[in-house]
């Protein structure tokens, strides 16, 4: 089953990872950001952490493959597919097990995120900040 999610978490997917070496910069990360110094990596590391967290989220229950998230606007999104079904949730509402997972799980906020932004996950109500949603594969 395929699946989409939103969020208005910076989970930019930078590749950045491991602890800061001055040897290595200048570089440039996975989208495309030059890391000068120890700020620069600290930043693009948050990024790829809330990247690892949402995907931890996911892969909790079950083993999965996504797409890189892409920004568009305020927000990112992302697709994910896993074989097991019903990982998430029942027929009458496949993600809910997700909302549950994910509800509460801290995230970094000072990112390209919105500055209001709770700095975790919150699925519902008029805070949420992350949206699962299925999608139809047409075979």
């Amino acid at each position: 089953m395929r699946f989409s999610c939103t969020t208005l978490f910076d989970i930019t997917a930078t590749g950045v990872t491991g602890y800061f070496k001055s040897s290595r910069v200048p570089f440039e990360d996975r989208a495309g950001n030059t890391i000068q110094d120890a700020a620069d990596w600290n930043r693009s590391r948050n990024q790829q952490r809330n990247w690892e967290t949402v995907n931890q989220i996911i892969g909790m229950r079950t083993q999965v493959e996504s797409t890189v998230p892409e920004r568009e606007g305020s927000s990112w999104s992302f697709e994910f597919e896993t074989e097991t079904p019903g990982a998430y949730g029942t027929d009458a509402d496949p993600v809910a097990v997700l909302y549950s997972d994910a509800d509460g799980v801290p995230m970094l906020t000072d990112l390209d995120n919105r500055r209001e932004l709770a700095s975790v996950v919150v699925t519902s109500g008029p805070r949420q900040n992350i949206w699962f949603s299925p999608l139809t594969v047409n075979k």
